[in-house]
């Protein structure tokens, strides 16, 4: 099994931050649902509810070490905190998704595993895990302990979680259905690890990838992280943040982006039945939305 990881490097000389993860392989139809009964909460019985019954989806907020890496030394996830990314998740990708394809599309398709972690994993080279994904199955998310139930950064949210689970999904669903190999063919200068080199536009402020051709650095690391990239950030950011990336892009760049994002279109038009800017226009109704949402209580 290839192991994916969703990295936010940070170069201490340039202060730049960067996003990362790795594919995905084959999907499990095995069930999370366990023979052993546990004393539940009333968070575990609003997650059985709200994730387990309608989706067959385990979210742990509880530390596992079955589920998470040893070689890093984290802390559990915070109770209310985790209550918090629980009830976003859940209105802005599951309930953004349900609400344009139906229950059942992600009933089939999505992973089974949502693992929380309340600190950062910090590596020797100083950067720090984000999230990982493994094999369709399972994300874990980390830094968890860093929200803040009374005053939502929707910016913080939107990066290092819900671009993460569209970023990841998209991995899903290519991976069952691939995309048009022409898409290949748009870029002929993927960069591979050194993608850490590369200026980053939503952290830095530079339009080195940008001019390159891609949304973001990472997006220049391979042709399928290319791909999720270009879906998941025009999904989650919106048009006009679309529009500002194209204009800082130069020609060449804005060429081949738009180029992708209309090979993105096609694919999940025609593989899937997804209109992509109809789910955008979900999400970014929801983000608007959630602000005035009560994220702490579990009604």
């Amino acid at each position: 099994m290839i192991k994916n990881r969703l990295y936010i490097l940070i170069i201490a000389a340039a202060s730049f931050m960067f996003v990362s993860c790795s594919d995905s392989d084959d999907l499990s139809s095995d069930s999370i649902f366990k023979d052993t009964e546990e004393v539940q909460n009333e968070f575990d019985k609003w997650l059985v509810t709200n994730y387990t019954y309608p989706y067959n989806i385990q979210f742990n907020y509880r530390y596992d070490s079955n589920e998470t890496d040893l070689g890093y030394g984290v802390v559990p996830a915070d109770y209310s905190k985790s209550i918090l990314l629980a009830k976003t998740i859940k209105f802005l990708w599951i309930d953004s998704y349900n609400e344009l394809m139906g229950r059942d599309f992600l009933r089939q398709y999505t992973p089974r595993l949502i693992q929380l972690i309340g600190s950062p994993q910090y590596n020797e080279d100083g950067s720090v895990v984000l999230g990982s994904a493994e094999g369709g199955m399972k994300i874990i998310l980390t830094n968890v302990n860093s929200l803040d139930p009374e005053n939502l950064d929707l910016d913080f949210v939107k990066e290092y979680y819900i671009k993460t689970m569209f970023h990841e999904f998209a991995h899903i669903l290519h991976q069952t259905k691939n995309f048009s190999t022409v898409f290949n063919t748009i870029s002929n200068d993927y960069q591979g690890p050194s993608w850490v080199n590369v200026g980053d536009y939503m952290n830095s402020g530079s339009t080195e990838a940008l001019e390159m051709g891609y949304v973001s650095a990472y997006a220049s690391s391979a042709v399928q992280e290319d791909f999720v990239e270009t879906l998941s950030i025009y999904v989650v950011y919106g048009n006009d943040y679309w529009v500002e990336l194209l204009d800082n892009a130069g020609e060449s760049g804005a060429d081949k982006i738009q180029e992708k994002l209309e090979l993105v279109k096609e694919y999940l038009r025609e593989k899937w039945a997804i209109d992509i800017d109809e789910l955008q226009h979900i999400v970014q109704r929801r983000l608007n939305e959630i602000q005035y949402m009560d994220l702490e209580s579990l009604n």
